[in-house]
């Protein structure tokens, strides 16, 4: 009996100490992976990287060497890709999928852009790869980055942006511009300039395309002017000139332009009647004082 039950616990031992070694504690990743899908312009801009922490660590000039190829994040390369051809830097970077790996230095760093994506880090990294190569500054910043981060930030409406690499205290900025605005831009003056096109809704989008990106001038009056031609029940399109009118102090042009909005609004018993009255008076105070 005494041996059963001897034997019955060297078992019990042997099974406890078997269920032990198969515990395990899952860490988490030193670098998490991330990425991120970005639209810019016309452009969609996807981004696939690692992301190291400092821990404790100082990380440029010695973890990450200045002066040495670095791979631009941890573990398998950073890759870059784009559905349409965009200028990154100051370069055109054709519609692809790419890594990216850079030189730091205190001051700047040297952006490698590389066709090899099935890297691991820099092993394997052939220079003859390489299809750009250009130089950016390196700031320092008040905020610390405990995670290296990289992010498409300060998007305009032309399809400009930022792309921004940070970690630790620096930070470092690529220019990023989609082909929209040229594109834009090339179809206004088709359009518009060349085939003077009589139609309004065109000329009005054209005139609110220079307003939303910050380019009021005349021709763009000139345009919306047109359009209230052909199409003059339209409430927008006074509205619009209005607008631009002020922000080139054509008060004048600004009163006239505000009446004929006032007028088609109380024509259409819209709620904004009373609040177009009042900018009237506004901007004739303006028009009388300038």
């Amino acid at each position: 009996m005494k041996k059963i039950i001897l034997i019955s616990f060297i078992l019990l031992q042997s099974l406890s100490l078997s269920a032990q070694e198969k515990v395990q504690i899952k860490l988490p990743p030193a670098s998490p992976s991330a990425s991120f899908q970005q639209e810019i312009g016309s452009s969609t801009i996807k981004m696939a990287y690692s992301r190291p922490l400092v821990r404790g660590r100082k990380i440029f000039g010695e973890l990450v060497p200045f002066g040495k190829l670095w791979r631009t994040g941890a573990s398998d390369c950073t890759t870059i890709s784009t559905n349409e051809d965009i200028t990154f830097g100051d370069t055109i970077l054709k519609a692809g999928t790419y890594s990216i790996f850079s030189i730091p230095s205190e001051n700047q760093w040297t952006i490698i852009i590389n066709t090899d994506t099935a890297l691991h880090g820099d092993t394997g990294y052939d220079e003859k790869k390489d299809i750009m190569r250009f130089v950016v500054p390196a700031e320092k910043t008040d905020n610390f980055y405990e995670t290296f981060t990289i992010e498409l930030n300060d998007i305009n409406s032309k399809g400009e942006g930022s792309l921004k690499i940070a970690w630790e205290n620096t930070l470092v900025k690529i220019p990023i511009k989609s082909k929209a605005d040229q594109e834009i831009l090339a179809l206004i003056d088709k359009h518009l300039v060349r085939e003077k096109s009589q139609n309004a809704a065109l000329l009005f989008q054209a005139a609110n395309y220079y307003s939303i990106t910050g380019r009021a001038n005349t021709q763009a009056i000139s345009w919306l002017m047109e359009a209230e031609k052909l199409d003059p029940e339209n409430f927008y399109y006074p509205t619009l000139r209005q607008k631009l009118s002020v922000e080139l102090k054509d008060y004048s042009g600004a009163v006239e332009a505000a009446k004929k909005a006032l007028a088609i609004a109380e024509q259409k018993k819209m709620k904004s009647v009373e609040k177009l009255k009042n900018q009237v008076a506004e901007l004739e105070l303006l028009a009388k004082n300038n």
